[in-house]
């Protein structure tokens, strides 16, 4: 079984750890969320839900953190597309529909948290 450690040993920069570390911070003081670290074969992930729904997901890599915005939490309406790419013009839909961007920072990371935490709650 993959733990949050494990999740934090795969990154490689420094940068990428502490940008790791913001976020799974940043999610954890968030109220109705629960982080869960998962193993799928060789990605590993950290699933971040609200309720039953699989919301966001951070999965690591040498030199950056990929985090996501999944289609059960666009589906609420308040974070866009549209917005996330205006405050994070690097960020990218997908062709599943779910938003990415790579964090390389703990600067971004905060900003990413921030603004996830600006969205009106359900």
């Amino acid at each position: 079984m993959v733990t949050l450690t494990d999740l934090r040993d795969e990154i490689a920069s420094a940068g990428a750890k502490e940008a790791f570390d913001v976020i799974v911070k940043g999610f954890s003081a968030l109220a109705g969320l629960s982080l869960t670290p998962h193993e799928q074969g060789f990605l590993n992930s950290l699933r971040i839900s609200r309720g039953e729904e699989f919301c966001f997901a951070v999965v690591p890599d040498d030199d950056w953190v990929l985090a996501y915005i999944r289609k059960p939490e666009l589906r609420r309406g308040t974070l866009t597309p549209d917005a996330v790419q205006a405050e994070f013009p690097d960020a990218r839909l997908t062709n599943k529909g779910e938003i990415t961007l790579r964090i390389h920072d703990a600067a971004t990371a905060a900003r990413w948290i921030d603004m996830i935490a600006a969205a009106p709650a359900p």
